[in-house]
């Protein structure tokens, strides 16, 4: 054995047997070093590492962990963010699921629902195309006015006309795109709600189900809640 252990061995054993009621306690800490101090009093800039306070025996009665690092606290944000993030993804998925057991007995009555919301959009789209069609063939017939007119008043009013009337077809356009997105959104919400609805049905047989008696209300409320 090294006679530099023994010696500090000694010098430690001495410390804590020297030790009295006046002193606040030995403490103990570890250098960046990795070498092992001792003493009554923990220097300033040991106070933020780990450290911990022995009593006469030598014994480890009390230990200060060292302060978190700037690396540290931003880990610890990080997780506290996904664990939030977790949670209200769960309640989330416990609401949406409670709202399909709530309001379906069945897969069949999510499926009546889906195609009344897709009927609903189909009419919107064919009403939009129709408007659009006249409107384009109007605006093809002022068009091949307008290089007809020498009048300039008349041909700026034309040509007004023919401006508004493009804007209008871009606002159609624009609608029909719109549509045809709710219309995507809506499939693949149903095929979602099918596949959990079937799951749960399931899983959990004996959850209450709709009266049938008031179905009608109960497609209603599914259509406000969708």
């Amino acid at each position: 054995m090294s006679p530099f252990i023994t010696l500090s061995r000694i010098v430690v054993a001495a410390m804590l047997l020297c030790a009295n009621g006046v002193q606040a306690g030995l403490y103990r800490w570890v250098d960046a070093a990795g070498a092992v101090h001792y003493s009554d009093v923990v220097p300033p800039t040991i106070e933020k590492q780990g450290h911990s306070q022995l009593n006469k025996q030598g014994m480890t009665i009390e230990t200060f962990p060292a302060a978190p690092s700037e690396e540290d606290i931003a880990a610890l944000k990080r997780r506290e963010t996904l664990a939030k993030l977790r949670d209200a993804m769960e309640n989330k998925q416990q609401e949406q699921d409670n709202h399909l057991l709530a309001n379906y007995a069945d897969t069949s009555e999510l499926e009546a629902v889906f195609h009344s919301k897709l009927a609903v959009l189909a009419k919107n789209t064919e009403s939009i195309n129709e408007r659009r069609a006249s409107l384009e063939a109007k605006l093809a017939s002022v068009k091949a006015q307008v290089s007809k007119i020498d009048d300039f008043t008349k041909r700026e009013k034309l040509q007004g006309y023919v401006d508004d009337a493009e804007k209008t077809l871009a606002v159609y356009d624009q609608a029909l795109q719109e549509n045809q997105t709710e219309q995507d959104r809506l499939r693949q919400r149903y095929e979602k709600d099918r596949e959990r609805l079937s799951k749960l049905l399931k899983e959990s047989p004996s959850f209450p189900r709709p009266d049938p008696s008031t179905a009608p209300a109960t497609l209603r409320a599914a259509l406000d809640h969708q």
